[in-house]
């Protein structure tokens, strides 16, 4: 069967199944007889690609898109698709007169020549989009208009479901707007209703940017960074990967409110939202940061690290404000922020995994010290006393009460901010999603950092009692009763750690006595300190971005971006592997340390890293019983 046999058969199927079903008037032509398809299509010219031509009825019947009152013949030459099978189609002219139809009115002549002379007067000229459409490789064919570059008419994609109950409203506006003042209320009200919200999502409008703007040959071409990567890594682009509209995309930012987007200049003309002069009013409108400080244009909302500046092209010879000196002096503080972070992460959690590997290897390889079996037996005995086990107790209930609210507040904590930190993947997506969205995970994320710092103030306040008690049993002075706490880092420590690196290396036979702490559990917990302060502090610049933005500069907000995320990454490494792997899967303790359950510590591990502690325990139930 022939390719025309076949299109009579279709063209004749969809005659008979669309003759009770209401036609717009706008398609005279019953081009949807067949098109209205979902599978109609043939494989291209090359021999690679299928071109598709099904288009939604609905877009007709409902006025769904822009194009709705127009002829198929108003864009596509009539001689060309008037005969079934079609002749080869010339590209459509996006700027050509058209004729707009509406029931029982007369026809209306219609153009988009206006908006082509609106972007010559734009950043976007015709000289500029026929040097992106080859740069890009022609996907704008000869003939065909570069206003497809940016714009996509939605005739493939679904209807609107949202849009399908159109009567009800529609029969409030017939009630004037009917013989009295005759107009199609249908079509005004979706008309008015598609205008009044955005054509496209951010997302959408990303993709639609980022065809060029993230374009190698193109950035070349004209000098210009890859602002859509740079988006994506900053705070806003972050919130539009999860979904959020409320966040700013690209337009919010480089078209005035009510402006004309084909009027859209660069950031160089005064008259641009991204002037220097401008950029803080355009941040600070009502639908974004309406109560921050003119500062907060500071903050990067294209956040690039580099080391050194990229200068753009000043309009005037003026220095510009200080709120743009951030943009274009350049990122160093930003840069040199990260790489700190880099080398702190190399250096801190890099010697952690080495040491739990030479620990675990020690595990693997069945080696202890030669004293094992006697420090063992030593444990034990000490166990089995009451007064012995209330000495060997590492965490007391209060002290295991607070590391479980350390607990639950950090893994909500992670729960909620690494899939915002990694908003691209699609498990972030989900993991938003089950939590019930961006709002809500930003909300859980916000009070949970409450109740771990709520649990940090708290925690200072035990040390001070505590090292209250010390001082007023012992009379010594602050500094040392300070210096004396258990969990403080001593000279003696370091010693330890450098003789025990040599004995995991094999260099040596034997462990120095370890104490109640090891080095390493003492470093965790500075840096649960140094973590909960640095979160804590940046958490709250975030959190109160319009204060920032009023005594700071916005470039706080950037800097507080970068050391809030750099430090939880090196949390979640030192505590998702480090400290996870040392009390949970260790062989020593696995399933699970006891210690964080009743305070108490196996003997093997008494044995093999706390003998020094083994020696005070046991000159404490001595003096015990000597006592009694």
């Amino acid at each position: 069967m022939n390719r025309n046999v076949r299109c009579s058969i279709i063209l004749a199927l969809g005659i008979v199944s669309t003759t009770t079903t209401p036609s717009w008037s706008a398609d005279p032509e019953n081009c949807l007889s067949c098109h209205r398809y979902r599978g109609l299509g043939r494989i291209a010219d090359d021999g690679k690609t299928i071109a598709t031509y099904h288009v939604d009825p609905n877009y007709d019947d409902r006025a769904l898109g822009p194009h709705a009152r127009l002829r198929c013949t108003d864009c596509h030459e009539r001689s060309e698709v008037t005969v079934v099978p079609h002749h080869s189609t010339r590209p459509v002219d996006c700027t050509q007169s058209c004729h707009l139809v509406e029931p029982g009115r007369p026809e209306m002549r219609f153009g988009h020549a206006r908006i082509a002379e609106m972007l010559e007067g734009s950043v976007h000229t015709q000289e500029v989009l026929e040097t992106c459409n080859r740069l890009l490789g022609h996907p704008v064919g000869p003939g065909q208009s570069f206003c497809l570059l940016c714009h996509d008419e939605p005739v493939f994609r679904k209807s609107d479901e949202r849009r399908v109950d159109q009567e009800t409203p529609v029969s409030r506006c017939a009630v004037c707007h009917d013989e009295q003042l005759p107009v199609n209320p249908r079509y005004m009200y979706w008309h008015v209703h598609a205008r009044s919200r955005p054509a496209r999502s951010h997302a959408e409008l990303t993709r639609a940017c980022a065809m060029c703007h993230s374009n190698e040959a193109v950035r070349e071409a004209y000098g210009l960074p890859d602002t859509t990567a740079s988006y994506l890594l900053s705070f806003h682009g972050k919130a539009m990967l999860l979904g959020s509209e409320e966040t700013a995309g690209c337009l919010d930012c480089h078209v005035g409110q009510l402006q004309n987007v084909h009027l859209m200049q660069a950031r160089t003309d005064p008259a641009s939202p991204t002037h220097p002069t401008r950029l803080g009013d355009s941040c600070r409108n009502s639908a974004c940061h309406a109560a921050a400080g003119e500062a907060v244009s500071a903050a990067a909302v294209h956040l690039e690290l580099t080391p050194s500046a990229r200068r753009e092209p000043a309009t005037t010879a003026t220095s510009q404000p200080n709120a743009d000196r951030a943009s274009t002096e350049g990122t160093r503080v930003e840069f040199y922020v990260a790489i700190f972070f880099v080398v702190l992460i190399l250096f801190t959690f890099g010697p952690s995994v080495v040491l739990l590997s030479l620990e675990l290897l020690q595990v693997v390889v069945g080696r202890h010290g030669p004293e094992h079996v006697r420090h063992r037996q030593r444990a034990e005995t000490l166990l089995a006393d009451p007064a012995g086990r209330r000495a060997l107790v590492r965490f007391t209930l209060h002290q295991r009460i607070q590391h479980w609210l350390l607990f639950a507040t950090f893994s909500t904590l992670v729960i909620t901010g690494f899939p915002i930190k990694f908003a691209d993947q699609s498990w972030a997506r989900d993991v938003v999603s089950f939590l019930g969205g961006l709002t809500v995970t930003r909300r859980l994320h916000r009070w949970a950092g409450v109740l771990m710092l709520a649990g940090f103030v708290y925690h200072l306040g035990y040390i001070t009692w505590f090292m209250w008690k010390q001082r007023r049993a012992t009379r010594r002075p602050w500094l040392r009763v300070l210096l004396d706490l258990p969990m403080v880092m001593r000279g003696r420590d370091w010693k330890q750690l450098w003789h025990l690196l040599g004995h995991l290396l094999f260099l040596r036979t034997t462990r120095l006595p370890g104490g109640r702490f090891s080095l390493q559990e003492k470093f965790e917990y500075f840096g649960v300190f140094w973590g909960c302060i640095l979160l804590g502090i940046t958490g709250s610049l975030l959190w109160a971005n319009e204060w920032t933005s009023r005594y700071l500069s916005g470039r706080v907000l950037t800097i507080a971006f970068l050391i809030h995320t750099f430090e939880a990454f090196l949390a979640l490494l030192h505590v998702g592997v480090v400290h996870v792997a040392a009390v949970i899967f260790a062989p020593g303790v696995f399933p699970v340390s006891r210690a964080m359950w009743t305070g108490d510590t196996p003997a093997d591990k008494l044995a093999d890293a706390h003998t020094g502690w083994l020696d005070e325990a046991e000159q404490a139930v001595a003096a015990t019983k000597g006592d009694a």
